[in-house]
């Protein structure tokens, strides 16, 4: 009896979410930033790329992601939607919703936008530099050719070389396009997680810009802090492991695992407490 009902519910909360997306990707704001997310880095890395001693494209491709992406990650993350979110709750139009429609399901579609829009934005931040270093590049020849010999090291050894340079490069064993998906996977799922953090935070913390400073300021001081106690693969730099020595592929899960953890507690909170926040009255 209440499956009909179920499904109209679930089919209005997917075309809400839609509609928010379409709303989103089509802001000049938001394609301003995935532009500037998407483009510049290739662009700086191939400007650079004369100053380094580079050995193929995996070695190119490290050189691309750690431009600035780094620092920011958590910045741009929240920006992407839940920054523009929080207009909503400061201009207060989300009282006058809860008056029209069910509050909770006008809240899941946001945040289900917000993980939709980070995971896209983020995904593409390493799968396009990747199609461009493992693909587009090595057919046009922008740059100089890379270095054929490294001291020490045998053809051979020289060949296996970029699988065993840093987390995730593992996967070049299996094959580059393991490497690329593999990593956008999990520049995706990182953004996402933020983002979503970001997000619950403006449910919980009624100040919108510390909120929105949280997910920034824990990043840096928790890498600081692992970085002290010489356990950096722990850290959340963990996300960007280009400047680390290789570890096992289960090692970068342990920090994701500990902030899903908490995004999950921050989600349940919301969910108990959603008619006594003090943002939604």
């Amino acid at each position: 009896m209440d499956r009909p009902h179920s499904l109209g519910k679930f089919t209005k909360l997917l075309k809400t979410v839609r509609s928010d997306l379409k709303k989103t990707f089509l802001s000049w704001k938001v394609t301003l930033l995935l532009l500037a997310l998407l483009a510049l880095p290739s662009v700086y890395a191939t400007a650079i790329s004369d100053g380094y001693a580079l050995f193929g494209p995996a070695d190119f491709f490290t050189l691309i992601i750690p431009f600035a992406l780094p620092l920011v990650f958590p910045l741009i993350a929240v920006a992407l939607y839940a920054l523009p979110f929080s207009n909503e709750l400061s201009h207060r139009y989300i009282v006058y919703t809860r008056t029209r429609s069910n509050i909770r399901r006008y809240l899941t579609s946001k945040a289900l936008a917000n993980i939709v829009v980070a995971f896209v934005a983020f995904f593409l931040a390493a799968f396009i530099p990747f199609l461009w270093a493992f693909v587009v590049e090595p057919s046009v020849g922008v740059i100089n050719p890379y270095r054929q010999t490294m001291v020490g090291l045998s053809p051979a050894e020289l060949e296996a070389y970029p699988a065993t340079v840093n987390t995730f490069s593992q996967l070049l064993s299996i094959g580059p396009w393991a490497y690329g998906l593999g990593y956008s996977l999990w520049l995706g799922m990182n953004g996402a997680l933020y983002a979503s953090i970001g997000f619950l935070l403006l449910l919980v913390v009624p100040n919108r810009f510390v909120a929105l400073s949280i997910p920034f300021i824990g990043y840096h001081i928790a890498n600081f802090v692992f970085a002290v106690l010489t356990i950096p693969q722990y850290s959340p730099a963990i996300v960007f492991p280009f400047n680390l020595t290789q570890f096992p592929l289960w090692v970068p899960f342990v920090p994701f695992t500990v902030l899903a953890v908490l995004a999950l507690s921050l989600a349940l909170y919301v969910r108990r407490r959603t008619r006594e926040l003090d943002v939604l009255l």
